[in-house]
């Protein structure tokens, strides 16, 4: 998952090895991953697209 995400273009946080931030046209999003959890943070469509990129290479269920 972390060259996974790596590869999209988020870099990850040297506080917390389990946050990661990708800034898109001023738009950014944030993942925070914990055990098996994927915790996403902000535009809506933004979002989405993430949800899309993350699910079409690993098994995701989409919670809400």
């Amino acid at each position: 998952m972390d060259a996974y995400l790596q590869r999209l273009g988020f870099t990850k946080s040297f506080v917390d090895l389990n946050f990661y931030i990708k800034v898109v046209k001023n738009d950014p999003i944030i993942i925070l991953l914990y055990v098996d959890d994927i915790l996403l943070q902000g535009v809506k469509f933004r979002i989405q697209e993430c949800k899309k990129k993350i699910a079409s290479q690993f098994d995701m269920k989409d919670l809400g």
